[in-house]
C-alpha cells in the first residue's frame, strides 16, 4: 500500500465494500475535501487486490493524468504498483506529471459553459477504460457542486455512468440535492464520507501555480511544427473547414466591411472571416444583406493567440494538445508548438477556451 498519504480509518471500510472486480466507483465533493487522494487510496488497494484499475480524472482544473483541461484514464496494475501507482501530489510528480493512457480535450480549466464537452469526455474515458478490460474503475470529479446546474451536470454523469457506488465526501445539501434521486436504486450504493483532518483549502494561487507546473511538465519535450491549414478540419470552431477565400475575394471583403480581411473561408450560405478591426452589427449586417449570407462568423487576428488546441488523428483519437502560437494565412499554416513528430498524423483540431 502507498504510504505517501495519511490513511483514514473510514477509508478502508469503504474499500472493502467498493473494491471488488467489474465495479465502478464515482467520487463526488466540493473542492478541498479530499477527492483525488481517496481515489488513489481506492487504486492503490484495488492493485493490491490484484485488479486491473483504472482510474479517469475528470477534474479538468487540477487534473492528475493528462494536462488541465482535459479527462485523462489510465490504467494501473499490480506488478507496477511501485512504479505506476498515484502519490500525493509532490513538487516532484507535478513536474514529471502522469500520462495518460487516454485522453479527451475539454479546452477548459471548469465544467461551467462545458457541461456536454464534461459529460461527453468523461463517458469516453470510462468506455474506453471498459474496452481496455479494466476490473475496477474509479472515477475523480471536479469541486463544482454548489448550484443548479452543478447538480444537474452530476445527476447526468450518474445516469450516463451507471456507478455502482457514488463516494460523496463531506455531508452538505449539495451532496443530498445530487444523489438524493437515486437512493432508492438497488443497483446504486451510497456512501457518505468525512473529509479527512489534514486536508487543507488550497488558495486560487496554489491552484494556478500547479497548473503552471501541469502545463510545464507536459510540453516539456514540444517544438513549433507547421500544419497546412488544408489538412486539417476545425471542430467546436467555424474555421478550418470551408473553402478558403482567394485574394480577390478577400479585397472585395475588405472593401465592404472597411478594414482589412486577412483571412476568410466560405461555407453554405455563411462566411467565416478574421479582420484587423472588430467588425461592427451593421458591418455584419451588410455583409449578409450584399452577399446573401445566413451566417456570418468574424473575429480580431488575435482570435486564435495562444488557444489551447485538441489533436485528433484519423481514428478520431486524441493524440496530444497543442497551442497555437500563430497562423500564418499567407501561406495557410497553423504554428502549433505540440510534442514533436506528429503533425503528419493530425486531422482535426478542437479549439479550447483556455489560452495558454
Amino acid at each position: 500500500m502507498n504510504q505517501k498519504y495519511q490513511i483514514n480509518i473510514d477509508w478502508k471500510r469503504i474499500a472493502d465494500r467498493v473494491v471488488n472486480p467489474n465495479q465502478r466507483v464515482l467520487v463526488l465533493g466540493a473542492s478541498d475535501t479530499g477527492k483525488s487522494t481517496f481515489c488513489r487510496y481506492l487504486v492503490d488497494y484495488a492493485c493490491d487486490a490484484s485488479l486491473k484499475v483504472a482510474l479517469v480524472d475528470a477534474d479538468v482544473g487540477q487534473s492528475q493524468i493528462g494536462p488541465p483541461t482535459t479527462i485523462g484514464m489510465r490504467l494501473y496494475e499490480s506488478p507496477e504498483l511501485t512504479d505506476t501507482s498515484l502519490s500525493e501530489n509532490t513538487n516532484e510528480e507535478r513536474e514529471s506529471g502522469q500520462i495518460a493512457d487516454s485522453l479527451y480535450f475539454v479546452g477548459s480549466i471548469t465544467p461551467q459553459r462545458n457541461l456536454l464537452p464534461i459529460l461527453t469526455g468523461t463517458r469516453l474515458m470510462t468506455d474506453s477504460a471498459v474496452n481496455k478490460d479494466a476490473d475496477f474503475i474509479v472515477i475523480d470529479t471536479t469541486g463544482y457542486v454548489h448550484d443548479g446546474a452543478a447538480a444537474m451536470l452530476k445527476q447526468q454523469k450518474i445516469e450516463l455512468l451507471c456507478p455502482n457506488h457514488i463516494v460523496c465526501i463531506g455531508r452538505s445539501k449539495d451532496m443530498d440535492r445530487i444523489v438524493g434521486c437515486f437512493s432508492s436504486l438497488n443497483s446504486l450504493t451510497i456512501h457518505h464520507l468525512l473529509p479527512h483532518r489534514l486536508t487543507r483549502t488550497k488558495s486560487r494561487e496554489a491552484r494556478k501555480r500547479n497548473r503552471k507546473a501541469r502545463f510545464k511538465a507536459y510540453f516539456a519535450d514540444s517544438e513549433l511544427q507547421k500544419i497546412p491549414i488544408e489538412k486539417i478540419r476545425g471542430a467546436r470552431t467555424p474555421f478550418f473547414n470551408g473553402r478558403i477565400a482567394n485574394d480577390k475575394e478577400l479585397d472585395i471583403l475588405s472593401g465592404l466591411t472597411e478594414t482589412e480581411v486577412v483571412y476568410a473561408e466560405w461555407g453554405h450560405r455563411s462566411i467565416s472571416l478574421i479582420s484587423q478591426r472588430k467588425l461592427t452589427h451593421d458591418t455584419i449586417k451588410k455583409l449578409k444583406d450584399y452577399l446573401s449570407l445566413l451566417y456570418v462568423t468574424a473575429e480580431r487576428l488575435t482570435h486564435f493567440d495562444n488557444r489551447l488546441v485538441g489533436m485528433l488523428d484519423n481514428a478520431g483519437d486524441n493524440v496530444t494538445i497543442g497551442i497555437i502560437e500563430a497562423i500564418d494565412y499567407q501561406n495557410r499554416e497553423l504554428h502549433i508548438r505540440c510534442k514533436s513528430g506528429i503533425a503528419s498524423e493530425i486531422r482535426l483540431i478542437q479549439l479550447g477556451e483556455y489560452r495558454f
